[in-house]
């Protein structure tokens, strides 16, 4: 047992003051302002995924229909 927890890398002091840095950064953020940020995050991400229409419909008609319903539903937008 002794072995396999010496064989455990440990972080070096430089790695864990990074770390706590960032966690008390983090901590230091207002919650909204920190959601906004890792929405529009999202958001960027998603709008790299590439984007398949339904077979027998055209891209860009599906696209219009798509964002038709998001704003139908009340789910798009901002507040």
């Amino acid at each position: 047992m002794q072995s396999v927890i010496s064989q455990i890398p440990l972080p070096t002091a430089e790695s864990a003051a990074y770390g706590l840095l960032m966690f008390i950064a983090g901590m230091t953020v207002p919650t909204r302002y920190g959601i906004e940020r890792l929405e529009g995050f999202g958001r960027v991400m998603a709008s790299k995924l590439p984007y398949m229409a339904p077979p027998g419909m055209d891209a860009e008609t599906a696209m219009q229909q798509a964002t038709e319903r998001q704003t139908d539903d009340g789910s798009g937008g901002s507040e």
